[in-house]
């Protein structure tokens, strides 16, 4: 579970028990009224929790069956509402079912970042690999690869025949079908992408469910890395730029919070070029602001050089046999 959704569902809970607090004094004040009214939110809320925790790990967590006893516990202070002494007996179970909620959560959802990499390419994967196992190494982190489906397109420029590559990944890369990981409800710390085109591309096209400019919405940090390398380029040579410029300006580099490039020369290069065609296109605020897009753009080197430093010779030749 990403942190932004665990602190989502942390502050409901802490919602849930300032609101059994002040559940005591409706009680003493014997409005009847305003009791149930509180107790109906108490359960709707209890059942917000419940449903965002299940579509997250579904419904085996320790947690979901306390939230389930608390329900049922609400509801019985709501039926002995004219008796005093068992709406108080109750309200103490209450008490006591709210407690292990918060101990379960604690014990059952870590305080981790999901970071979830969505390649579409089985053969592309390298670009996105070495980051991919770093993540999975890192105890504070959930890593998952979600490879996501293409379309080829067809003359007249629409979505032609699908294809989904899950099944061609390393052995030791663990994949998840991209049907049963939700986004939305997920809404994973960070995403990395290795396809910017989202509608740019006149050969293929990923599902536009997961174009950049959808992706923002669900994360909080969109990643993109290339999938190619360039040969290395000054950031002079404004005629061997125009030949690659236009990878500078595309929407995975539009939306995303982060692009990290083959070198510090490349990422001059994409820093000017990106300048350059954000004022062309009348954009302005953080598309033109060096010192932000000197932020965003970062020359880490490519991931792609990792995987040929990390490549066996004898791994090689397997896979040429």
């Amino acid at each position: 579970m990403s942190k932004a959704v665990r602190k989502e569902l942390f502050s409901s809970l802490e919602t849930l028990e300032k609101a059994n607090t002040i559940l005591e004094k409706i009680l003493v004040s014997g409005k009847v009224e305003d009791t149930v009214n509180l107790l109906t939110d108490c359960q709707s809320c209890a059942i917000a929790i419940g449903n965002r925790i299940e579509a997250v790990y579904g419904n085996d967590l320790g947690a979901i069956h306390a939230l389930e006893d608390y329900c049922e516990g609400v509801y019985q202070m709501a039926e002995n509402i004219g008796s005093f002494e068992k709406v108080g007996n109750s309200y103490d179970q209450v008490c006591s079912q709210l407690l292990a909620i918060r101990e379960m959560m604690e014990q059952e959802i870590p305080d981790k970042s999901e970071v979830v990499f969505l390649p579409y390419k089985a053969s592309m994967w390298d670009s996105l690999e070495s980051v991919y196992l770093a993540a999975k190494d890192d105890e504070s982190c959930d890593a998952y690869c979600v490879p996501i489906p293409y379309y080829d397109r067809t003359a007249d420029g629409s979505l032609g025949e699908m294809h989904y590559e899950g099944n061609e990944y390393p052995k030791n890369i663990e994949v998840i079908d991209y049907r049963t990981y939700n986004l939305e409800e997920r809404h994973p710390d960070v995403i990395y992408i290795h396809n910017p085109y989202d509608n740019c591309n006149f050969v293929t096209c990923v599902h536009p469910r997961f174009f950049s400019s959808n992706l923002k919405k669900y994360t909080s940090k969109l990643v993109y890395i290339p999938y190619f390398v360039c040969a290395e380029i000054e950031p002079d040579e404004q005629e061997r730029i125009e030949k690659m410029k236009h990878f500078c300006f595309m929407p995975g580099t539009i939306y995303a919070d982060n692009v990290i490039v083959q070198s510090e020369n490349m990422r001059q290069i994409y820093i000017n070029e990106y300048m350059k065609e954000a004022k062309k296109q009348g954009l302005n605020g953080e598309h033109i602001d060096r010192k932000k897009l000197e932020k965003k753009f970062l020359g880490l080197g490519s991931p792609k050089f990792d995987k040929v430093l990390t490549t066996k010779k004898e791994d090689f030749l397997k896979e040429n046999m």
